[in-house]
């Protein structure tokens, strides 16, 4: 469908991410369903990540352009319809809290809401099980490893926020073995299925998910004694299932007591990638230079074996160029892998090939998660380096 608004011609100098972002953030307002809640994945905060860093570009002194306006009001007036969990994607209270609190850095009265946001999720407890386990009972794209990045990552939290969140998690740890962690639903579902009865190992829905959630309430209120043994019972874990794979990178089974090593791709949300800086994170939590030596070996690996002809991934953060590009960004910025700029800037350059292409995209999937808003977000994000706002990233466990 295509857009009645015009979109301003961009100013001289302005980039093809930030011409391509206006477009995004274009489509989206005309496209967002008007008092309809719509799917459950149909819409996340990736409206509102995009508009604050499209802000951001605008010179001094100038107002936010205006496709970032009309793209936040729009994102605001799908709010209304209220959240359905406190997980971070989808209809995501914890999402709309970080979603919140990148926007008000270009719209600063969206603080007074944000503030009612963060009080409502830390205050959101007895919605996670401890048996019979969904993915949105512990995970990071809707459960409680989710919630607790969202909270961790504002700056008014108080170990007391994260209690519940932490608490919930760090029960699930309580065995070397992850047993609490083992998925209860999905029995014969044809897309989940594979993940009844076992603990899932991916960065999306799995134990490293939940490590990156914990290292992250760790750096906001401290280690306590029970993050850090939950920390060290997942690093274990890990450590105990890995193999070597095709083209000799270090790779995990989708879920633990699965025989079968994944096969191409390797990305954010599966995988080697959002594994190894789990593990980074956790050794870097913990003190732990054995295992953060480990898990650059990990990632090294995988810059070795890349193969994007054989992989093919999409635009998306979730399991594509856009994720793996800040994965890559994660380590050479804060580990030191200074061979993963190289891989970083070969996928950027993929990313403005296909420019095109995430514009079309942003009439079917506008989301953060796996549509055009991720894809935008992470391009401006990278071009800007450390200058931009890089807040939204905790989504995704990075930094």
């Amino acid at each position: 469908m295509a857009t009645t608004h015009r979109v301003p011609s961009p100013p001289p100098g302005t980039s093809r991410a930030a011409a391509t972002s206006a477009r995004v953030l274009t489509t989206f307002a005309e496209l967002a369903p008007m008092g309809a809640r719509g799917a459950e994945y149909s819409v996340d905060f990736g409206p509102a990540v995009l508009a604050a860093l499209s802000a951001a570009t605008a010179s001094p002194g100038q107002p936010p352009p205006p496709p970032a306006t009309r793209a936040v009001a729009a994102w605001l007036r799908q709010l209304r319809q209220g959240c359905t969990h406190p997980g971070l994607f989808g209809w995501g209270l914890g999402g709309y809290l970080l979603g919140l609190r990148t926007a008000t850095t270009a719209w600063p009265g969206l603080g007074g809401l944000a503030g009612t946001a963060f009080r409502e999720l830390a205050a959101c407890t007895g919605r996670w099980r401890t048996e019979g386990l969904a993915w949105n009972d512990y995970d990071l794209v809707t459960g409680a490893a989710g919630s607790l990045l969202a909270l961790a990552t504002d700056p008014a939290c108080t170990r007391q926020d994260l209690a519940y969140a932490v608490g919930h998690l760090t029960t699930l740890c309580a065995d070397a073995d992850l047993r609490r962690l083992r998925v209860g639903r999905y029995k014969d579902e044809e897309m989940r299925g594979w993940n009844h009865g076992r603990v899932n190992s991916g960065a999306a829905h799995g134990a490293a998910g939940v490590a990156v959630a914990l290292c992250r309430a760790a750096d906001a209120t401290g280690l306590t004694d029970d993050i850090a043994a939950s920390l060290d019972r997942l690093a274990s874990w890990y450590l105990k299932r890995y193999e070597t794979g095709t083209r000799s990178v270090v790779v995990w089974p989708p879920a633990g007591d699965m025989t079968h090593l994944p096969s191409r791709p390797l990305t954010w949300c599966y995988g080697t990638p959002g594994i190894a800086w789990a593990l980074w994170e956790t050794g870097r939590v913990l003190d732990d230079a054995p295992l953060r030596e480990f898990a650059l070996h990990s990632a090294n690996s995988f810059l070795n074996g890349y193969d994007e002809t054989a992989d093919r991934p999409d635009l998306s953060l979730c399991h594509g160029l856009s994720g793996l590009a800040l994965v890559c960004d994660a380590f050479d910025r804060h580990a030191g892998l200074t061979r993963a700029a190289e891989l970083r800037d070969r996928l950027v350059e993929r990313l403005h090939e296909r420019l095109d292409e995430v514009t079309d995209l942003a009439s079917d999937d506008g989301t953060l998660l796996t549509g055009a808003t991720g894809a935008c977000a992470a391009l401006l994000t990278l071009e800007s380096g450390a200058s931009c706002d890089r807040s939204w990233l905790a989504a995704f466990g990075l930094r």
